[in-house]
């Protein structure tokens, strides 16, 4: 027997913590592409598994598809392990890379929710101007309040990251009549040329923004990017949405700041921790606006990043990896 088709039929490829949604995504298609790349067996899971379930389920597999990441005490019991598949993006928040680097484990990520991400940031930032679920409440307690609420069109929305997402999010709020601005860490002049924007400095940024919309993935360098003293500079009233991370920004500043009205409104998708307790200040603050982590939960994106987490292991083990994360 060929030697090739001998190590392809050995190996393993794993999805030990997958959602029970995505059992449905398996089919004969995408197990036929597996398949193809080795033995491939799904594990359900609605919850980060406890570490001894998944180093169970993964064993001696040298392929993973990843839904909640897995911590160094994990990684470190699984020698064989040489490519993780994440299905979504901010894979730092999940994964120690230098660890996974250090034990010669690639990690990739998926970019193919970001049209949903995108659409949900723009619905995030039309119900805190709009005061959408504010009013919702009150009329389903008899309140009849027609206090005035705010356009978008003629707003300047100021993007902090120009990632794929934000840039997503760029025509979007352009086809509301905003002006877009944008920080990046790199800004490209072509691409500032091809969406329409102009790239300014952070302080420009926060001073002129009436919206602002976080888009930067959360690691070592980003992680409370902005402090308190940032989150002072901004215009008063801003609207902050953040589809990215919470601990990209100084929480109790922003309470603070929320409380005082100096930060009008903002609209979240993600929380320091998750599911939020339900003693959180956001609970009793009505200029906030919240959604549990599903910005990027469509049965559209979902198929969609099933299909780029399989392209990531066929990537890999045809030696050239692609995705990966760093």
């Amino acid at each position: 027997m060929d030697s090739c088709l001998v190590k392809i039929m050995t190996r393993k490829i794993v999805f030990p913590d997958a959602p029970s949604s995505w059992e449905v995504l398996f089919n004969e298609e995408r197990l036929s592409r597996l398949n193809a790349i080795g033995e491939f067996s799904l594990g359900i899971c609605d919850d980060y598994p406890e570490p001894e379930i998944l180093i169970e389920r993964i064993g001696d597999a040298k392929g993973m598809i990843s839904a909640w990441g897995v911590s160094n005490d994990v990684l470190e019991a699984l020698p064989n392990l040489e490519i993780i598949s994440f299905i979504g993006l901010g894979v730092a928040s999940f994964f120690d890379l230098a660890e996974a680097a250090q034990r010669g484990v690639t990690v990739t990520h998926g970019l193919s929710a970001a049209p949903s991400v995108a659409e949900h940031t723009m619905a995030l930032m039309l119900a805190a101007s709009r005061k959408i679920a504010l009013r919702d409440r009150e009329l389903r307690h008899g309140i009849w309040n027609d206090l005035p609420i705010f356009d978008l069109r003629g707003k300047t929305l100021g993007l902090i990251g120009f990632g794929h997402i934000a840039q997503t999010v760029t025509p979007l709020a352009q086809a509301f009549g905003m002006n877009v601005i944008a920080w990046a860490r790199n800004p490209d002049p072509e691409l500032a040329l091809n969406y329409g924007i102009e790239f300014v400095s952070l302080e420009a940024l926060l001073a002129s923004s009436d919206v602002i919309s976080l888009h930067l993935q959360l690691n070592e360098d980003t992680e409370g990017f902005l402090s308190s003293d940032l989150l002072r500079s901004t215009k008063s009233g801003v609207v902050i949405v953040n589809t990215a991370r919470e601990q990209l920004l100084d929480e109790p500043s922003l309470i603070e700041l929320l409380k005082s009205g100096h930060v009008g409104a903002m609209a979240t998708d993600v929380f320091n921790e998750e599911p939020i307790p339900g003693e959180h200040p956001f609970m009793e603050l009505d200029n906030v606006v919240m959604t549990p982590h599903n910005a990027y939960n469509t049965p559209d994106a979902t198929a969609a990043m099933c299909d780029v987490v399989i392209d990531n292991l066929e990537a890999y083990f045809a030696g050239t990896p692609k995705n990966v994360a760093t």
